[in-house]
């Protein structure tokens, strides 16, 4: 008897699976879904999002939409527990048909729905992006990416000056670097090229491939070297104001060493109850054009919070005095009158921090460039001196993620930082 129930239930699995084209994970006797309404068409950037009716229907598994995008058939899929698909990934704002159907749980398709979108200009429309020459090599100014769009910068060159005023598609075009942001404003450099004149081209790609037009200049990398920091030292000057915590542990040396570590003794900390803003002195024992000031945090370590550095400035100075005068709003410090400001720099954030100034959510990218550390390139339209001639570079911790948040006044003033690092021409090796 054993036997022939064993039978006989092998038979019911073998013909339930034959009845189903052989998916055992189907069900018999489903009925096919109805078909999908739309409540509501909302365009984005390069598509749409597409609010939909969710059918009553126990053995409803979810819709699906189908859509051509780039010559090729795509579909976006969401369960019956969400009523928003999300389609992405145009090149222009012509009106498209997206087909919608509902599915069970045997991925029978009900009876399609046809609804038209008009997506809003994608972000490669839209985003701004100027190229420009700079120590070292050209930057990269993207403006206006609203959306937040995940986008590739492709920059190209072409050394022959004669193919200027050609068609880009006819250009001898090199691969220089390709450059990745979702930042809705941002400057990306690329560095280490000859300071040679030639042709460069910037084009914008997005995620799904499609590109901008390219834009075509004429640019000269500026000749820049980083600073020998075997020639640096702390400078003996009367007024700064900020010590290491433990010479041995923790020391000053440690903002130049070239080490790119951030276990002891690689990364410096000043006293805790040291003054806020607080600053100290690096004689760089050359006199040099600054280009940049390259730095980097104690890595992995409390980020955007603690002792990390949010706000930094860097002034420059000839031969200071040491002596102070009386602030002003150009001088809030009262450094003696050698002393010009460099800029004024806050760590970078790609997701951007809240209307408080406060971190807020920390994404996987605001982690990876935290830990990268910050390049700050000098505006000399902001600050006309900042390439003018310098022996000595100060830096000036405005604020540690603590004294923003709790104010100048805390407790806990320590600073946290890994390296320091500055860029541009010498002028003269002393």
């Amino acid at each position: 008897m054993k036997k022939i129930a064993i039978l006989l239930s092998i038979a019911l699995i073998v013909s339930c699976g034959k009845d189903l084209g052989g998916r055992i994970d189907q069900r018999p006797d489903v009925p096919v879904p109805g078909p999908i309404t739309v409540k509501e068409v909302r365009p984005t950037a390069g598509g749409a999002v597409i609010k939909v009716n969710i059918p009553d229907d126990e053995y409803l598994k979810g819709v699906v939409a189908v859509y051509e995008r780039n010559g090729a058939e795509v579909n976006a899929k969401i369960s019956r527990y969400v009523d928003s698909l999300t389609i992405e990934g145009f090149n222009d704002t012509k009106e498209r048909s997206i087909k919608l159907y509902a599915f069970n749980v045997n991925e029978e398709r009900s009876k399609e729905t046809e609804v038209k979108v008009t997506p809003l200009a994608p972000a490669i429309q839209t985003t701004e992006f100027t190229v420009m020459e700079s120590f070292g090599g050209v930057k990269v100014h993207i403006a206006k990416n609203v959306s937040k769009s995940d986008l590739a910068i492709c920059i190209l060159k072409d050394d022959d000056l004669s193919d200027m005023g050609k068609a880009p598609k006819d250009m001898k075009w090199e691969e220089v670097t390709t450059l990745f942001t979702a930042s809705e404003d941002i400057f990306l450099s690329r560095r280490g090229l000859e300071p040679k004149e030639a042709i460069f081209g910037v084009y914008l790609r997005d995620h799904w491939g499609n590109m901008s037009d390219t834009t075509v200049s004429v640019l000269t990398p500026v000749e820049e070297v980083k600073l020998d920091s075997k020639k640096f030292k702390r400078a003996n000057i009367a007024d700064d104001n900020c010590f290491s915590y433990n010479e041995s542990n923790y020391p000053t040396a440690a903002l130049w060493d070239g080490s790119g570590l951030s276990q002891t003794p690689h990364f410096f900390v000043s006293m805790p109850d040291g003054p806020s803003p607080t600053w100290l002195t690096i004689d760089l024992g050359v006199t040099a054009r600054l280009s940049r000031v390259t730095t980097l945090p104690r890595i992995g370590y409390i980020i955007f919070g603690g002792g990390a550095v949010r706000d930094y400035e860097f002034w420059g100075s000839m031969n200071p005095t040491g002596e102070t005068v009386e602030p002003t709003p150009d001088n809030p410090y009262g450094f003696d009158d050698s002393w010009f400001c460099l800029g004024k720099f806050t760590q970078a954030k790609p997701s951007g921090y809240l209307a408080n100034g406060l971190p807020g959510d920390i994404t996987s990218e605001d982690g990876q460039v935290f830990n990268a550390g910050n390049d700050f390139e000098f505006d000399p339209v902001q600050y006309p001196r900042c390439n003018d001639e310098v022996r000595y570079l100060r830096v000036v911790f405005v604020h540690t993620f603590t004294t923003f948040e709790y104010g100048h006044n805390t407790s806990n003033r320590q600073v946290q930082t890994g390296e320091v690092t500055p860029f541009g021409q010498v002028i003269q090796s002393n």
